[in-house]
């Protein structure tokens, strides 16, 4: 039997860590857990369970309750956990320390590919507030408009 925990990140997430997300969580919930690529999930104040998916900027309303959540996420037919991308990454010898997650080299809602070769392992806290940053600047486009990222060095 697969030990579900597992593929969930052992370090807490707060929501001082989803600050840039404020206008997507839902009220009066909390959090329950965050998968190894650090998509969160959280309650709201009726029980529902949502998902906070940090590298597409979305959140949607994923189970009626807990107890569904965890029993769906026994066998993850979702996919929800990214199982098989996760265990791709372990095989590679892909481990993660704490405060670190699998992140992606281009976030899929950028058109990168949910593959290893768009893996990389990153601190948490940095993952969390990268993603956060281009959810914050993007939240407002159109489906379809074009964007460009640019990294400079600090001075």
């Amino acid at each position: 039997m697969i030990d579900t925990l597992t593929y969930f990140l052992a370090d807490e997430i707060n929501l001082a860590d989803l600050a840039a997300w404020t206008d997507l969580l839902p009220k009066g919930g909390r959090i329950l857990k965050a998968n190894c690529l650090a998509d969160v999930f959280l309650t709201d104040a009726a029980g529902r369970v949502h998902m906070l998916e940090v590298s597409a900027g979305s959140i949607s309303q994923i189970t009626a309750s807990e107890d569904e959540f965890w029993r769906r996420c026994v066998d993850d037919r979702d996919g929800w956990l990214l199982r098989p991308l996760v265990d791709k990454c372990r095989a590679a010898g892909m481990s993660l320390e704490e405060r670190q997650c699998y992140a992606f080299t281009t976030l899929p809602f950028l058109g990168g590919a949910y593959n290893i070769e768009n893996v990389w392992i990153c601190s948490l806290t940095e993952w969390l507030s990268y993603t956060g940053l281009v959810y914050a600047q993007t939240k407002d486009l159109a489906d379809g408009t074009t964007i460009s990222i640019r990294f400079s060095k600090p001075h």
